[in-house]
């Protein structure tokens, strides 16, 4: 009985996200704020409590709540590790404020994602299709890419290691540009004592 009741919760959950999605779509201004500040250098493994809201502006120029269920936070890691996501509670959400529990990813923290759970099924199955609204007061505008050291980890001294592959290259050229001219040059005298041999002969 318990597991009937948890799934007649979930696809509920499900089924009200699906809905919301919909409108979600037809209202491209979403918009979100958070309310809350996001400690980006918290260690991983910190759970963090996000708030922010969601809103749009109607045809009347009016600022409205935007409510739904399956809204998300979700941080990305700075490492390119797996990403930790909190969900808001199922709720009206008429104030089109929302409130959810989220752990830091392995890494730490990257980006920060506000959206909506979505689906989308076609010939490949069934899979995640989140829409994500823009924030207004993004604290990570511009995240930065992610770099995976090597398996030696980075080399000390950042792009002083390029040097010497430059280095390399250069010489390699030099090295060749005399090699063709020393050949040159031999070739040159070769024909150059064929030639006066051949003179003398006769």
């Amino acid at each position: 009985m318990r597991s009937r009741a948890l799934a007649l919760v979930l696809a509920g959950v499900g089924a009200a996200a699906l809905v919301a999605a919909p409108a979600a779509s037809a209202k491209e201004d979403v918009k979100a704020t958070l309310i809350t500040d996001i400690p980006l250098d918290a260690p991983a493994g910190t759970e963090l409590k996000v708030a922010w809201s969601l809103f749009y502006v109607d045809e009347n120029g009016r600022r409205q709540p935007f409510g739904a269920n399956g809204v998300f936070v979700r941080l990305l890691s700075a490492s390119g590790a797996a990403s930790e996501e909190g969900v808001a509670p199922v709720g009206a959400y008429d104030t089109g404020e929302y409130e959810a529990a989220v752990v830091v990813p392995e890494g730490g923290i990257r980006d920060i994602e506000l959206g909506l759970t979505g689906w989308v099924s076609d010939a490949n199955g069934t899979r995640r299709s989140d829409l994500i609204f823009p924030i207004t007061n993004d604290p990570v505008p511009r995240p930065e890419p992610i770099i995976s050291p090597g398996p030696e980890g980075p080399a000390p001294g950042g792009s002083d290691t390029a040097a010497p592959t430059w280095l390399l290259v250069f010489a390699g050229s030099i090295f060749s540009v005399l090699a063709f001219v020393v050949a040159a040059f031999v070739l040159r005298r070769r024909r150059h004592s064929a030639t006066a041999r051949a003179v003398s002969e006769t």
